[in-house]
């Protein structure tokens, strides 16, 4: 059993130049379900519930069980998870990426690619942990994994997502800092994503849905704790603020130290150029990192029977928190980044906007792009208005 979910979105427009936006985001709590279960049922069942990045919702459900329990850390489990949440990101992006950025240039989709890319996740699972199983309170790393298998799974899933993504030029990527040598780089490049941001840079989208939502600053979870104490989790999972304002939490969250996103927000914002930008150097930063680990991207906290933890998901920050008692959970809110960032004032709706386009048309491939460079985990429906016509998408 699955939970989905949609989100509907309205975009009223006079001529190619948005007026008005209307999101509801319909999906079910699936946090609902884990109420009354031990935390063994909780971390069994999880898995069965969310059909997208499972690897980073189980990795916070064990966390915020173990900090709930009292439990201490895995110090030999626990980078492996992270890794797995490494290689979950890199797939949801790449998959994203090319499943759906060929479509706003009328190209192919490479399915092969595509294929290849499915394979990896089970795989290192299989490799790392006993059964495969990774993330229950008591998975347990293989005593004698296959090193040598592992460092060929990272040299074969770099080199297809560098091929297919970097044109096999992934570290020039990575040394990018300035607005020249990227635009160096668009047009001394043949893969999908340089021909993505060409198409952004000719018809002057590159600062497309730029707006005042700022990213969410790292909150610890010790802080999440003490100010969520007396906070309605039910509404707050439902359309999260910090401070009683939207934030955004997305690749960009993350990326935007980066001198090259540094560069392009002073002249762009948060637009769509820099959002694009960030998912790839996410993806080219992970890939440059898997066989040297990253620092933890993950955190908890847990205090009287109260588990709170923070993942770094593919699309953004994911948070779960759970409370205990009698050793069955009583209260479990999952704070996802989809509704951070379609918040009904965050960052995809103040974006959508401020679009301006020079026909319905474009206006309409320009949205379907801001929506997709955020990224919902969830199915959309974007409806253009203008007067009495109406026009639809699908994605």
């Amino acid at each position: 059993m699955a939970f989905g979910g949609e989100i509907d979105i309205k975009l009223a427009h006079q001529h190619g130049r948005a007026s008005r936006v209307n999101i509801n985001l319909r999906r079910p709590q699936a946090a609902r379900v884990l109420v009354g279960k031990t935390p063994e049922q909780v971390l069994e069942q999880l898995p069965l519930l969310f059909s997208v990045c499972g690897n980073a919702q189980a990795s916070a459900a064990l966390l915020a069980c173990r900090a709930a329990l009292g439990l201490p850390d895995a110090a030999e489990e626990d980078p492996a998870r992270e890794l797995l949440v490494d290689i979950e990101t890199l797939r949801e992006h790449v998959w994203r990426m090319l499943l759906d950025w060929p479509g706003f240039m009328d190209l192919p989709t490479d399915k092969i690619a595509l294929a290849a890319l499915l394979k990896f996740d089970a795989q290192f699972k299989q490799l790392l942990f006993i059964d495969g199983e990774a993330f229950k309170l008591h998975s347990r790393l293989r005593s004698e994994p296959d090193f040598n298998r592992l460092l060929q799974l990272i040299k074969d899933l770099t080199q297809l997502i560098d091929g297919c993504l970097f044109d096999n030029r992934l570290q020039q990527f990575l040394s990018l800092a300035s607005k020249a040598q990227l635009i160096d780089w668009v047009e001394q490049n043949a893969a999908l994503p340089a021909r993505l941001l060409d198409d952004v840079y000719r018809r002057g989208w590159q600062g497309a849905g730029n707006n005042a939502v700022p990213c969410l600053p790292p909150l610890s979870c010790g802080r999440l704790y003490a100010e969520w104490q007396q906070t309605d989790l039910g509404r707050l999972s439902r359309f999260p603020q910090w401070q009683n304002r939207c934030w955004e939490v997305t690749p960009l969250s993350r990326q935007r130290a980066q001198p090259l996103l540094t560069v392009l927000s002073n002249q762009y914002g948060n637009g769509l150029l820099v959002h694009l930008t960030a998912s790839l150097l996410e993806v080219a930063g992970i890939l440059a990192n898997l066989i040297n680990k990253m620092p933890a991207c993950s955190s908890h906290f847990g205090r009287d029977g109260v588990g709170l933890s923070q993942v770094a998901a593919a699309r953004g920050l994911l948070i779960h928190r759970l409370a205990l008692r009698h050793g069955r959970v009583y209260d479990y809110a999952i704070i996802a980044p989809t509704e951070w960032n379609f918040h009904p004032g965050g960052v995809v709706a103040q974006g959508l906007q401020n679009l301006r386009a020079e026909n319905t048309e474009d206006l309409q491939r320009l949205a379907a792009l801001w929506i997709n460079a955020v990224d919902p985990c969830v199915t959309y429906r974007l409806t253009l208005t203008e007067h009495a016509d109406e026009a639809e998408i699908h994605a």
